[in-house]
């Protein structure tokens, strides 16, 4: 009979863990959904490029077709995220030209002429500004600017991923922003069997019930944490001096981290059974494919060895690497202390911290009874169950565990 009872009593436990991670997932996925983009402002961006496009082929003397605009970065990847009315969104494309023109042509050169061709462009895109290897151009009516990188074939063949781009420091410098874009989209394709059950469960139910419903969101849980550690970076650095913000994490080498983490983390996919687990074995496991040998740092670009995104952190006494192993800690405790108690009565500082005000007003707003129907009837079945603490979930590496 005891025996029963402690099976009971660990499958119940079992049932609110997941429970309360589904409630933290629908969270995320509603709030991050927020702080993309808009369907009608992609649309307009896409306008924008057509503009560009078409204005950098006439001043430069080349033809429509020798101009190819690609979208990169979160845009490329699907990771865009922004707190409104906080910090734009950061749209990175790269404009690949091709023409006689270009035959021989110096780095730099070339990199002041491209800028030269985006003066004037429209009222809607403002003055363009020089950054190392791209121009911004502000947009400021628009809720996104652009990075705008001009880049070159390797090769001979336009329609290839291999590029060089004009570096301040060693002129051409190679790139392939699609052979990483599609790396990182590879891996997110790679799917947990939890994910695969919720699916299937679905589709069962959705060949029986003819009534209209919401459909359940079998989520792109890389996706979404990459967009969740963004989000928490921009959080922390809100507010900081420019001093402190040229330390700030930069993107791509939290998105090749994420990655790295995850598709190690997929290895053991069997091991998980919801999207706040893997979350918290990525951020865990982030800093383990950073290189260093005692004097530099090395995160290397997946698709291009050759490439150290990390390359700045040998040149600047530690800012950038002191910065990042901060933030990450910083990430892991704010983690840890929000899934430490139950979605209902979870700390109203904690989810500021991680989602920020609109994450506190969206928890807010889902905050429900508590559970009745037959989740309510099974806890009570269990010695203790009615009054029992959710158990929350953690990293299966981690020392605590769920379950025995």
């Amino acid at each position: 009979m005891n025996t029963k009872r402690t099976l009971a009593k660990t499958f119940m436990e079992k049932v609110a863990v997941d429970q309360e991670a589904r409630q933290w997932e629908e969270l995320m996925v509603r709030l991050l959904s927020k702080l993309e983009l808009s369907a009608e402002e992609k649309d307009r961006a896409g306008d924008h490029y057509d503009t560009l496009s078409k204005q950098v082929a006439r001043k430069l003397g080349v033809g429509e077709t020798d101009v190819h605009i690609v979208v990169q970065g979160s845009m490329r990847t699907q990771t865009t995220v922004a707190p409104r009315g906080r910090e734009k969104f950061d749209l990175d494309i790269v404009v690949k030209l091709d023409g006689e023109r270009f035959i021989g042509i110096d780095p730099d050169e070339f990199f002041a002429d491209f800028g030269d061709a985006l003066r004037g462009l429209n009222d809607a895109a403002g003055e363009p500004k020089p950054k190392s290897r791209c121009w911004r151009l502000q947009y400021p009516n628009e809720p996104f600017y652009f990075d705008v990188t001009p880049a070159l074939p390797g090769s001979f063949d336009i329609t290839g991923t291999d590029l060089r781009v004009r570096d301040p420091d060693t002129g051409w410098s190679p790139s392939n922003p699609e052979d990483f874009a599609n790396w990182f989209c590879d891996a997110a394709e790679q799917k947990f069997e939890f994910q695969m059950l919720l699916k299937r469960a679905f589709d069962a139910r959705h060949q029986i019930d003819e009534v209209p419903s919401e459909p359940i969101s079998v989520d792109d849980v890389l996706r979404r944490t990459v967009q969740l550690i963004k989000l928490h970076r921009d959080l922390m650095y809100f507010g900081a001096s420019d001093e402190v913000k040229e330390g700030k994490p930069i993107s791509v080498i939290l998105v090749t981290l994420a990655t790295w983490a995850y598709k190690d983390v997929y290895q053991m996919r069997h091991m998980y059974s919801n999207a706040i687990e893997v979350l918290l074995d990525v951020v865990e496991r982030m800093p383990d494919y950073i290189g260093y040998d005692g004097q530099a740092y090395t995160v290397n670009n997946p698709t291009h060895t050759e490439e150290n995104f990390a390359e700045r952190w040998n040149e600047d006494d530690g800012l950038r690497a002191g910065a990042f192993f901060r933030w990450h800690a910083k990430l892991k405790s704010d983690l840890a202390a929000l899934f430490a108690d139950s979605y209902s009565r979870s700390n109203e500082a904690r989810i500021r911290e991680i989602f920020g005000q609109h994450g506190v007003d969206a928890w807010k707003a889902s905050i429900a009874p508590a559970p009745t129907g037959l989740l309510n009837s099974l806890m009570k079945t269990v010695p203790g169950g009615e009054r029992g603490e959710p158990v929350a979930p953690v990293p299966i590496g981690s020392k605590k565990t769920t379950l025995a």
